[in-house]
């Protein structure tokens, strides 16, 4: 089995320390830095505790132009920017004293300014407050800090704590195979023993007679057939634009019950765009031509609140709109750099961004973020929040992510003032609504049907308010079911009140990243084989846990990729799909194949054994078994695991996780072919020889000749167990009729080849031992016919 070991899990700890850490990075490096030289020089000890608050005061000092410390209240990250010159050892060393207690995400040191996302901690991407943004960043260097009390440390944490098991066939072939060895070499001795002293026959004799049913008994093809078939089957799912990084889980993909998807990306294009502007009661449709004034202000400052050259989808979509609607007026004003920015808080879902004015400490700030959140900042009545909260259920039902904007004004006190700490300081007036679409795949309906046949569940696990979700979700065909589980009623639940009410939900909205890894457990513990899609580092620790974790391959992390089993390359849905129906291939082939090889052995153990204990003559030699088995590996390993999928394979249900290839109904059926085929050959060795006084070389060369030509039948039975093995003639399998070609060929050498014939022990080639072999074939032919009509279709 150690075969099928070949991709070893990379250790939960370096994923967390390394992986993690790098991923932060990168993202430093590709939305702030932009080309700066500023490289990295050292990853700071990730046994740190986070830091606390107090080194804000001792170094309030060092804050002169060339150094600055940041502690950002209520969140939890910890910053300190500038050139640090000689006070850098200093400062680590301080670091490292006084860590202890908070919540810090990390702690970055950087040389100048730069705008840092924390988007691979948390979702989406939110820029850090304003002294780190919108300046150059100068020469110098910077440290990351990752610790376990960390948000990034927490993944770490979460995925160190998540382990895969091993796969249901694993564990079934090696105790099979442990078992059968175990057999084979008692049965072995037992058999040396009774030739040696039961027979007379001399001790090399019996060795070789014990060798050849050694060799008769080991299902070495198991181990083959186990290790091809799934490394061909994730070389066919690659064809398919689904990357498999860990083997057993193509075994998995049959069994999937539920598929937990995220909405923007997998279900939808992930290409944002905006559709609806709502200011007050008037509202404008994005089909419209022209852009009325009432909404040029609301624009205007949605543009303000976002930045220029945005990574964000909603974002991009803000200022494409604006652009393509305001150019040329008065409301564009690229050329102006915020000031200061407030960002995205767990506490309030809004980010404001501050504007200098012509005016001397006056400023202008634009705000947009969820629709309640801005509702909040604006100090808006009762009756006209639930007015504003209306119109975002309107929206969001006909599948709009919809963003509040606001404006204000602020008058600092004095040149040198403090900027107030909070949003919530100001005064803003609310300006309106604008909804924006995210368009499903095109593919997804007809795939989401596909699952539904197949009787795969999909819960759709989103961010997203929970109109906009349900809206989505009908749109698709995912569900028609009105009720929404969200993030705050989840967190309310304990776990046996969450299994009962995902029974009847499909839908779970407004969730935090920590929800998806509790839903995934919460579902499996419910009997269900879950498998999952994630993008972000946050997903990671749900893609380790589900049964067959997905990553996307095309906006996917590192981290994600890294954690998951499969990586989809076009991040379509209906690979995901592909992808099952592969699996449930792979798993019926595997199944056929095991059928036939323990099928096929119970003759070539019959007539190893038996004639030992009749005192009959020698009829299976070693160089026979050899010879079989040259035939036997590539007929169960390459024609089997060629086998088309069968045309309902996407019509049944899924299959138990614990289901086997090596179930007694199986192996059952397997040896009763056999055992059939056996006594038939066992029996037209006995009637040759007393009917007809042969030779040994005849009677071996009628019986081995009638064996080499039941593997052609015993190949065409176990492919369909609807049809008769003649039927299963049909050409839908390439390589049947070259392993056909290549027995056939074989056959003829040992027969016609003196030298060969002469090893295999056979006589000269004559018509009446042919005619014998023919007669056993169609004997063995109508053995495994009424077989299969007896007991086949109960496995079919």
């Amino acid at each position: 089995m150690g075969r099928l070991r070949g991709h070893p899990l990379l250790a939960a700890p370096l994923i967390a320390s390394a992986a993690l850490a790098l991923i932060t990075i990168t993202n430093v490096a590709e939305w702030a830095v932009r080309g700066s030289p500023s490289p990295l020089v050292k990853l700071g000890n990730s046994s740190l505790a986070p830091l606390s608050a107090s080194w804000w005061s001792e170094y309030q000092g060092l804050n002169v132009t060339t150094y600055r410390l940041l502690f950002v209240p209520g969140w939890e990250e910890v910053y300190v920017v500038g050139s640090l010159g000689g006070r850098a050892a200093g400062l680590q060393a301080y670091l490292q004293r006084e860590a202890q207690g908070g919540a810090a995400t990390y702690a970055i040191y950087l040389g100048g300014y730069l705008q840092v996302s924390n988007a691979q901690a948390s979702g989406p991407p939110v820029p850090l407050p304003a002294p780190l943004a919108w300046r150059s960043v100068a020469e110098g260097s910077y440290y990351v800090l990752t610790t376990a009390r960390t948000a990034v440390g927490g993944i770490g944490a979460a995925l160190a704590s998540t382990t895969e098991v091993e796969s249901g066939l694993q564990r079934a072939s090696a105790g099979l195979i442990r078992n059968l060895t175990a057999v084979a070499l008692a049965l072995a001795l037992a058999l040396v023993l009774l030739s040696w002293l039961w027979d007379g026959r001399t001790l090399l004799e019996s060795l070789l007679s014990g060798i050849a049913l050694a060799m008769a008994i080991l299902p070495e093809e198991i181990p083959v057939i186990l290790t091809v078939f799934l490394a061909l089957g994730a070389w066919r799912l690659s064809k398919a634009k689904v990357l498999t990084r860990r083997v057993p889980a193509v075994e998995a993909l049959g069994a999937i019950t539920v598929l937990a998807v995220d909405k923007t990306g997998t279900l939808t294009q992930n290409r944002m765009q905006v559709a609806e502007l709502a200011a007050g009661d008037a509202s404008f449709q994005a089909s419209e031509s022209d852009l009325p004034e009432r909404f040029h202000t609301l624009v205007e400052f949605a543009m303000l609140a976002t930045p220029l050259d945005p990574f964000d989808p909603m974002e991009k979509a803000i200022q494409t709109f604006g652009h393509a609607r305001l150019h040329g007026t008065e409301h564009v004003h690229d050329d102006r750099s915020p000031t200061r920015q407030y960002d995205l808080a767990p506490d309030i879902l809004a980010m404001t961004r501050v504007f200098a004015t012509t005016r001397p400490q006056v400023y202008t700030l634009a705000t947009k973020g969820a629709p309640e959140a801005v509702a909040d900042l604006c100090h808006l009545p009762e009756a006209q929040r639930q007015a504003i909260a209306q119109q975002v259920e309107a929206m969001a039902a006909r599948g709009l992510r919809v963003l509040g904007v606001a404006r204000g004004t602020w008058q600092a006190p004095a040149q040198d003032a403090d900027w107030p700490a909070r949003q919530h300081d100001f005064d803003f007036a609310f300006l309106g609504l604008v909804g924006l679409i995210d368009p499903p795949r095109q593919e997804v309906p007809a795939a989401i049907a596909q699952c539904r046949a197949a009787g795969v569940r999909i819960v759709m696990m989103t961010g997203d308010h929970p109109a906009t979700a349900r809206a989505i979700a009908a749109q698709v065909g995912l569900s028609e079911r009105p009720d929404v589980i969200t993030g705050a009623e989840l967190d309310a639940l304990d776990d046996a009140a969450l299994r009962e009410r995902l029974r009847r939900v499909d839908v779970c909205a407004r969730l935090a990243p920590a929800h998806k890894l509790r839903l995934v457990r919460a579902l499996q513990a419910d009997g269900q084989v879950v498998a999952m899609t994630g993008d972000g580092v946050n997903d990671a620790p749900a893609l380790k846990a589900a049964d067959v974790g997905i990553a996307m391959g095309e906006r996917g992390t590192d981290v994600a990729r890294e954690a998951a089993a499969l990586v989809l390359l076009d991040d379509s849905f209906a690979s995901i799909v592909q992808a099952i129906r592969g699996g449930r291939r792979i798993f019926d082939n595997i199944t056929k194949a095991t059928r036939f090889v323990f099928a096929v052995h119970m003759p070539i153990i019959a007539l190893a054994l038996l004639p030992a204990l009749l005192h009959w003559p020698v009829l299976l030699l070693p160089v026979h078994i050899v010879l079989l088995e040259l035939l036997i590996d590539p007929a169960c390993s390459i024609v089997f695991e060629a086998e088309p999928a069968a045309a309902d394979v996407m019509q049944r249900p899924p299959r138990p996780l614990a289901a086997s290839p090596f179930t007694l109904g199986n192996i059952g059926f397997a040896l009763l072919q056999g055992l059939g085929i056996a006594a038939v050959l066992l029996a037209g060795h006995a009637a040759l020889q007393m009917a007809t006084g042969w030779s040994e070389g005849d009677l071996r060369l009628a019986v081995f000749t009638a064996l080499v030509l039941a593997l052609f039948l015993l190949i065409l039975s176990n492919r369909d167990l609807h049809h008769a093995a003649l039927l299963n003639l049909r050409g839908d399998n390439p390589w049947l009729a070259r392993m056909f070609a290549f027995v056939a060929l074989v056959l003829a050498a040992v027969l016609l080849i003196p030298g060969l014939r002469e090893v295999m022990g056979f006589s000269s080639m004559r018509l009446p031992p042919l005619a014998a072999a023919s007669g056993l074939l169609v004997l063995c032919g109508l053995w495994l016919q009424g077989l299969r009509l007896a007991w086949g279709r109960r496995l079919a």
